[in-house]
């Protein structure tokens, strides 16, 4: 059944993943002093109307430094045939509008017992160091050097789309966040569609919202079938934003990602949302 990989691959477009908090990733984090703003979710993910998995996010500003982690796990029928647990941790630093990740770590866990780790570390002027376990071949269809420069890991893309870092103050949509994850080279693009006012069905929010459309677009690092045949429909998207207590910021926070697939409607849907600790208000 090919709509798992598609479904979850638009779940890691919804919050984009890749790593457990490893290393320097996590200790730092906590003895960090100044304003302190966080934004954790958690979404479910629905293929033909079929849970098909689970995916959180818990990410923290603190002062100039961020720190995000993050869990996806497949479950129910899928996982007979494409069983799949990601656990994902990136930090870094922000600078007004600029973001800057340091440490990147990913595993991933497949079906038969098969991982992956991945880390990539950023440092000043080099280029991005990268560690594979097991090592793995890009021969053939490899990212050039000049390529991955000025680029996010996943998590790191997901703070700059989430944290309004790189879009205009008025609009969340109008962002473009250009991601190497280690082995692929793509681009994440948000543009606004409309205002809308949106009532999850699940009760979590009621209130104005905006519809964006969702662009992924594959440039390197795939294989030439991959991306001769890479067919990605149109994808939606309901965004809220939600603001912080500390340090004046908003929060750019997916509700509702969804798209139309030959197996029917692909979604993933928040279930949970706190900013700063605390459940957003809802107008209705």
């Amino acid at each position: 059944m090919k709509f798992a990989p598609f479904a979850l691959g638009l779940s890691l477009i919804a919050l984009p993943l890749g790593s457990p908090a490893l290393a320097a990733g996590g200790a730092g984090a906590d003895q960090i002093e100044g304003p302190t703003s966080g934004l954790s979710m958690a979404m479910t993910i629905y293929a033909g109307g079929i849970t098909i998995g689970k995916v959180d996010m818990d990410a923290k500003i603190i002062g100039d430094k961020y720190h995000v982690v993050s869990n996806l796990e497949t479950s129910g029928v899928v996982n007979a045939f494409w069983q799949s647990e990601i656990q994902a941790s990136s930090s870094g630093t922000i600078d007004g509008h600029a973001l800057q990740p340091v440490l990147y770590d990913s595993f991933y866990t497949g079906h038969t017992e098969k991982h992956q780790e991945v880390s990539l570390t950023y440092e000043d002027g080099t280029p991005v160091r990268l560690y594979a376990n097991p090592p793995y071949s890009t021969t053939g269809y490899e990212v050039k050097p000049e390529d991955k420069k000025s680029t996010f890991d996943p998590l790191s893309a997901v703070m700059y789309i989430a944290s309004g870092v790189g879009a205009k103050p008025d609009n969340p949509c109008s962002v473009l966040a250009p991601v190497y994850d280690g082995r692929r080279r793509y681009n994440i693009e948000l543009t606004k569609v409309k205002a809308t006012t949106v009532k999850m069905d699940n009760g979590l929010y009621s209130g104005p919202a905006l519809l964006c459309s969702i662009k992924y677009k594959q440039l390197s690092g795939f294989k030439p079938r991959v991306l001769k045949e890479a067919n990605f429909p149109e994808i939606d998207a309901w965004v809220a934003t939600f603001p912080s207590t500390n340090g004046g910021r908003k929060f750019a926070v997916p509700l509702r990602v969804w798209a139309k697939s030959q197996y029917g409607i692909i979604a993933v849907i928040a279930t949970s949302v706190k900013v700063d600790g605390e459940k957003p208000r809802t107008s209705g």
